[in-house]
């Protein structure tokens, strides 16, 4: 039985880099570049006819990059999978790459077998981050798993009410009367919230908690 020759197209508007790629795929027998393009329109405009089964494809190019690129390929119905290329380790990049359904995503100067293998993994169906990019990915990973906790997991009742007066704008002074409680409790309640959350002042707590919803104003 023939083995199956995986069909990949490279984006990459660096020549040289290109070419090198190029070379990359096809020393190995099992696969064969099917197109090479040196912007994301490009990418648009043809591949719907080459239809490859990787996409090889360079975050930073000219006329589209690779961002805007692979948004735009997650709206359409194909099954070429994409591995993202960068010289960057980028939080913001990487996330979007991922979000926009690419399932790889590599740094350029990874060594060659870095890429055959992803290819492979990819090609097998499953996804692949450089190991110089798993720290930033499992810190993304962590805060938004935080955006979904409840503050039930952070502070006590008492201290949930005083934020949420906080972040309604209210006083110490307010505080203490609304929730029959010293100033000076209220004080101590404030200091524990932002030592819990992390966070420099009064404001920076409010925002925290209407960014996860804790509170509705």
């Amino acid at each position: 039985m023939q083995e199956r020759v995986w069909g990949i197209a490279i984006a990459e508007d660096n020549e040289a880099f290109r070419v090198m790629l190029r070379d990359i795929v096809e020393y190995e027998p099992d696969m064969a570049v099917v197109a090479l393009w040196k912007n994301g329109r490009e990418v648009i405009e043809q591949i719907g006819d080459m239809k490859p089964d990787i996409l090889l494809l360079d975050v930073n190019m000219p006329v589209m990059d690779g961002i805007e690129t692979v948004r735009m390929l997650n709206q359409r119905p194909l099954d070429t999978k994409v591995i993202m290329l960068t010289m960057h380790d980028d939080e913001d990049v990487v996330m979007q790459s991922l979000r926009y359904g690419a399932s790889a995503y590599l740094v350029k100067d990874g060594a060659a077998d870095d890429i055959v293998r992803a290819i492979r993994e990819v090609a097998a169906g499953r996804a692949m981050v450089h190991p110089q990019v798993t720290p930033i990915l499992l810190n993304a990973v962590a805060q938004m798993s935080r955006l979904n906790e409840s503050w039930k997991e952070i502070l006590t009742a008492r201290e949930y009410d005083v934020l949420r007066e906080m972040a309604k704008g209210r006083t110490n002074e307010q505080i203490s009367e609304d929730l029959h409680i010293s100033v000076k409790t209220v004080k101590n309640h404030v200091s524990h919230i932002l030592a819990k959350l992390n966070v420099p002042d009064r404001a920076q707590a409010s925002l925290h908690a209407l960014r996860h919803r804790w509170v509705n104003l």
